[in-house]
């Protein structure tokens, strides 16, 4: 986790409409009233409560360590009290090191040379800190070096040799049971330790300085809920093992996750947003500088604005034209011309603009270096963005009447990037432009995203459709392949072949998206199969040896290529056999692979060089990626040790420039912190590269491995169809990535996810700036409109009401009658709100009959439980 969640939970606090004073926290007696409070339920606390612990910000007493207790003559800290002898306060003032503190001039230190199997830990314990019932989130600074568990002669991982506890405490400081059931395992587990972002690693030579969440597991466990009764915590860090461990700037604050989707969303719903605040990515830098009308309604002779192009523009500028034009067309379309003249339409000029006489048109658009810019000469901030990739400017420069913006990047993408900035200014119900000076560049070069297996003509289409979408939210890449549901890869059909084929025309015609391809030549087989289950069709369809079986992944790979693919993604998740019981115990699944290679490493090393031989030989220049079968790192702990084995050897077998793909800690990382992501960079000698899975987590309709929607009825209403990218990720995400390439496992085929793929076009572009309410607000209201983007909302809140009552039904049977009434009312609030949005929206909107099949297979739930529950059996 980094300190991104923490802004984000004081930039909710400060914009929103109900001011709250941040005073000091209030312990709350376990009167009537909050006896019932409960953390799997927080919407059962007062919104009021809730917003006033939120507004208490970080709990931790004296987090970086800077007061002194004056009470001891300033030996001790305030707030804190050590617990063990090896236990130092650092103090730059009194002649700490640099790297001894981190934040501030104090920190802690713990050192200990030996550690027996019965020693406790030792550390700094807080003093009893006030809180409700509630989620919380739980962070600290660390550094390590040399570190070793206390229990070597067992050879075993580190375990709680980094030992974080936060002990729970009711009205009365009675120490509290902290056993809770993990849904998942359906066992419990010790939610006080929090000592898991360390626990699997063998050892630890050295760690700098770096934020990490204090967890007890990973999604989908719902990490940092207090029990119930919970009124009071300590919080213990300390080192159990022998090594040196320092710890600095502790935060605890109540989350975010204690309000349901329409309460995270109060702060922006009730309010206009500004020009600057509805550019989708938010740019780097930006200034407004006035309000340009183009065109006065009925004024003689006017003019419409032009584009101007480079004398020979290349696809992406002529892209940039084509959406400046539609933008502006949009606006003049409402604008009756004077008297008989014709319809005013912007106009697109490529080598006869006459650059002597730009001021006929009180609005100009000029695209890369053209003539009109060479003519003028303006001066151009272009050192801003000169070594930053994709980079580019939007100057403005008055000439005469004429207001002439400067669209300028690196290459003709960046010119198109600078466009698709300058066509959110242009408002499209009136003639204005908001003009502003932009200087902005992207995180991560890498933005990509799924497209659909295509069933129809109508599946691709609809793709084709989304790809000029996505490209205006700056996404730059769309892989096809995801044939891993039809078992038959190595088959592709024709629909396939024509769909890979239009798509590379599309991205070559337009020039903003590239087109990637991946391949999962182990697909055929069933996830997770045990290799003696194997029948020997299937296990002959591929093999790591066979010329027949390298031919055939060429083959599918060069469809992609052939039409002009940059990237192709190798794939073995998932669906690599496995050897006994352990399904994480991959295996090479033929007696002639075991013979020849020994191992999966070596196997897939062979088939990866080839590869890359050819690719580099016929396709130079193109990128390769490789997802390894353990490309998590609760798969490395579930392995026994081969995934340590089989990473180190396979990154010592294959270029260093493949890029290797892990999704985080588990499947769908919510959390990702460089405890997780250090550990898999040291394994396979390069940072990863990120696979995204996390657009679905929290409300994943499923019966097992889902969110909250799977376990957690009471937090049902913490979930949004409508989702933003909401994760916690270390600050400077995309500098830890392989080439700051970030993949998003999702498509772009429906409403949901094209609202969902702005915010992460958001993120990706503009990490530090990025705040996904914000982001999913001004994503709703640029697709629908204020008015229908509110009422999308109260479509989710009462969906996930009703989805809470079905829940709740299937849980708990005395209950049926009183839940059937709320499961009706909810269900006359959803049709309340699609038929508010039939009206607004224009006829054919794809939006409402996709929230009628939400709607529909919510109501035949409740429906199907009113009935089991009236029946006499």
């Amino acid at each position: 986790m980094t300190v991104r969640l923490c802004i984000n939970a004081f930039r909710l606090l400060f914009c929103c409409a109900v001011a709250i004073a941040a005073a000091p926290t209030v312990s709350f007696s376990a009167d009537g009233n909050t006896a019932v409070w409960s953390s799997s339920e927080p919407l059962s606390i007062p919104y009021e409560i809730r917003m006033q612990q939120l507004a208490s910000g970080n709990l931790a007493p004296n987090p970086s360590f800077e007061r002194k207790n004056l009470p001891t003559g300033g030996k001790d800290t305030e707030g804190w009290e050590k617990i063990g002898d090896r236990v130092e306060w650092m103090d730059r003032e009194s002649g700490a090191a640099e790297d001894d503190v981190r934040h501030g001039s104090r920190a802690v230190r713990i050192h200990r040379k030996t550690a027996g199997e019965l020693d406790e830990a030792e550390g700094v314990m807080s003093d009893f800190i006030p809180v409700i019932p509630g989620n919380y989130d739980l962070t600290y600074d660390v550094r390590l070096k040399n570190v070793d568990g206390n229990r070597r002669r067992l050879g075993g991982r580190l375990g709680d040799a980094v030992t974080v506890r936060v002990s729970f405490f009711d009205a009365e400081k009675k120490l509290l049971d902290p056993a809770v059931m993990n849904p998942v395992g359906g066992t419990l587990i010790d939610t006080s330790d929090k000592s898991y972002s360390f626990a699997n690693y063998w050892s630890i030579d050295g760690f700098p300085w770096a934020t990490v969440r204090a967890r007890t597991y990973n999604y989908p466990f719902s990490e940092g809920d207090l029990p119930d009764r919970t009124r009071y915590v300590r919080l213990f860090f300390g080192l159990k093992g022998t090594g040196t461990l320092w710890l600095d700037n502790v935060v605890f604050r109540y989350s975010k996750w204690n309000f349901s989707a329409l309460e995270r969303l109060k702060p922006y719903i009730d309010r206009d947003l500004s020009p600057v605040e509805r550019l989708n990515p938010t740019p780097k830098e930006i200034h407004l500088s006035r309000e340009v009308v183009y065109l006065e309604p009925g004024a003689p002779d006017a003019m419409p604005p032009l584009i101007v192009l480079p004398d020979d523009p290349a696809p992406a500028e002529r892209a940039a034209a084509r959406l400046l034009e539609k933008k502006l067309n949009t606006a003049l379309a409402r604008i009756r011309p004077a008297g008989n003249a014709p319809e005013l339409r912007a106009q697109i000029v490529e080598r006869d603009f006459n650059a002597n006489d730009p001021q006929s048109a009180r609005l100009i658009f000029s695209i890369g270096k053209n003539r009109l810019m060479r003519r003028l000469s303006p001066d151009l901030p272009l050192a801003s963005i000169s070594g930053r990739d994709q980079g580019y400017i939007i100057t403005p420069v008055e000439t005469g009447l004429c207001h002439v913006v400067f669209l300028v990047g690196e290459t003709a993408v960046s010119n198109f990037y600078a466009a698709a900035t300058a066509a959110q200014l242009l408002e499209e119900d009136r003639c204005v432009y908001h003009s502003a000076a932009v200087i902005d560049y992207p995180d991560f070069l890498g933005r990509s995203y799924l497209l659909k297996r295509w069933g129809t003509l109508a599946d691709l289409d609809r793709d084709l459709e989304g790809l000029e979408l996505m490209s205006r939210h700056k996404l730059n890449k769309a892989y096809a392949g995801d044939e891993s549901r039809t078992k038959v890869w190595h088959q592709p059909d024709a629909l396939f072949k024509a769909g890979i084929d239009e798509t590379g025309r599309w991205c070559r015609e337009n020039g903003v998206i590239s087109l990637g391809i991946m391949v999962n030549p182990y697909s055929h087989f069933k996830i997770w199969q045990a290799e003696d289950a194997l029948s020997q069709e299937s296990r002959y369809t591929w093999t790591h040896a066979g010329a027949e079986s390298q031919a055939t992944l060429q083959q599918v790979f060069k469809l992609g290529l052939e039409a002009g693919a940059g990237t192709i993604m190798l794939l073995a998740d998932d669906f690599v056999p496995h050897e006994g019981r352990n399904p994480m115990n991959f295996f090479l699944y033929t007696l002639e692979d075991r013979e020849r290679f020994v191992n999966l490493q070596n196997a897939q090393a062979y088939v990866i060089n080839r590869l890359k031989a050819w690719i580099d030989r016929d396709y130079p220049g193109t990128r390769f990626e490789f997802c390894p079968p353990w490309y998590l790192n609760e798969f490395i702990d579930r392995s026994a040790g081969k995934a340590e084995v089989y990473l180190k050897e396979l990154a010592a077998l294959i270029p260093q420039e493949i890029a290797i793909i892990w999704t985080g800690p588990t499947v769908r990382s919510l959390s990702v912190d460089m405890a997780d992501l250090r550990r898999y960079r040291d394994l396979i000698g390069r940072w990863p590269m990120f696979w995204d899975n996390t657009l679905y987590a929290r409300n994943l309709e499923t019966d097992v491995y889902g969110g909250y929607t799977t376990y957690y009825p009471g937090k049902v209403r913490m979930c949004n169809l409508f989702e933003p990218l909401d994760t916690d990720r270390p600050a400077g995400f995309h500098e830890l990535n392989d080439g700051r390439h970030m993949y998003m496992n999702a498509t772009a085929e429906n409403e949901v996810y094209r609202i969902k793929f702005a915010t992460v076009a958001d993120f990706e572009w503009n990490t530090s700036a990025y705040i996904p309410e914000l982001s999913l607000w001004k994503a709703l209201v640029k697709a629908y409109g204020p008015a229908c983007a509110r009422e999308v909302l109260f479509f989710n809140e009462a969906y996930y009401g009703l989805y809470e009552v079905c829940m709740r039904m299937e849980r708990e049977k005395g209950l049926s009658a009183e839940y059937g009434r709320r499961g009706g009312a909810w269900l006359a609030r959803m049709d309340q709100s699609l038929s508010s949005l039939q009206r607004q929206l224009p006829p054919g909107h794809a939006l409402v009959p996709e929230l009628e099949r939400y709607r529909d297979r919510q109501k035949q739930r409740l429906e199907g439980l009113v009935r089991e529950s009236s029946s006499p059996n």
